[in-house]
């Protein structure tokens, strides 16, 4: 009689290390893939404001008669030497 409680404490301690063990991989499980997701959409706005950044970037030249730096294809300064004049 005593041998068959054993096994049944052994059993039961098995089925809960088992059920403990899987209720922490789920939840290690579903915060790896949260984690995962906020990367992934970290990532993505970063890429979208990356995307914005060379839109807005524009290349600039120095006027000669005025020293000023102005953006390609801007109109002229209206001085004498204008590089943009034209």
């Amino acid at each position: 009689m005593m041998g068959s409680f054993w096994k049944i404490v052994v059993v039961v301690a098995v089925v809960a290390i088992a059920w403990f063990g899987w209720r922490w991989f789920q939840r290690w499980e579903k915060e790896r893939r949260e984690i995962a997701d906020r990367r992934g959409a970290e990532d993505t706005v970063r890429r979208q404001r990356g995307r914005a950044d060379e839109v807005q970037v524009e290349e600039l030249t120095k006027c000669r008669a005025c020293g000023a730096f102005v953006a390609k294809g801007a109109r002229a300064c209206g001085k004498p030497g204008c590089p943009l004049t034209g």
